[in-house]
């Protein structure tokens, strides 16, 4: 019997390796969240995993969310955005309300949510998680119209969102974000976020509440 020569042998070899890729199979990272914790189902009331399991319902939202030690406002009507942390262990939430949007930090699993953003008159979206799922960050559009940046460190929270929330400013908007500002976040480098602002970039250190320029 004609044995095949080490060329095809080889050749049999490459093809069976990838065959997985021609059908459209991937491999999965051993540091990758599995399926159901790698995005989120986001109902008006429901916030579901996508293995099917309730991760979060509207009645667990709070009545109202305090925005500092003297101000309070009614709490959310129905959810709008949500994100896992990398490691699968809190939730970043934005709701709507009659006039306003808030967003929550929340623990997986838990049923207590942390007042973590607030926008009158507009609307909040979840931005990137820190790699190690730290910080969260919060979009806030407001009436302006302006587009800005908070960030939420999970393990200092308090019971307001001015204790909780950092807004990012650039040295040019200490005072007050123009109108038409768009604050862009780009990720998270080395545990710095990465953003843009007026066509500059910009790195901002949770750490140290700092924003440098690139």
């Amino acid at each position: 019997m004609k044995t095949s020569s080490p060329a095809v042998f080889r050749a049999c070899l490459l093809i069976l390796a990838s065959l997985p890729v021609l059908v459209g199979c991937t491999v999965p990272s051993p540091n990758a969240a599995g399926p159901e914790l790698a995005q989120l189902e986001v109902g008006d009331s429901k916030l579901h995993a996508t293995d099917g399991t309730l991760m979060l319902h509207i009645k667990d939202i709070p009545g109202s969310i305090r925005v500092d030690a003297d101000t309070e406002f009614g709490a959310s009507a129905q959810f709008t955005d949500a994100s896992l942390s990398p490691d699968g262990e809190w939730l970043a939430v934005a709701t709507d309300g009659a006039a306003h949007s808030t967003g929550w930090l929340v623990r997986a699993g838990s049923r207590d949510p942390k007042p973590a953003a607030f926008q009158y008159g507009g609307g909040l979206a979840i931005g990137p998680w820190s790699e190690s799922g730290r910080y969260a960050v919060f979009e806030a559009e407001s009436p302006a119209p302006s587009h800005t940046l908070a960030v939420v460190d999970r393990q200092s929270l308090g019971e307001t969102v001015s204790e909780n929330s950092t807004a990012i400013r650039t040295p040019d908007h200490d005072e007050q974000v123009p109108a038409h500002t768009r604050y862009t976040a780009i990720g998270w480098q080395r545990g710095e976020l990465l953003f843009e602002a007026d066509g500059a970039r910009y790195r901002f250190d949770p750490q140290r509440s700092t924003v440098i320029a690139e």
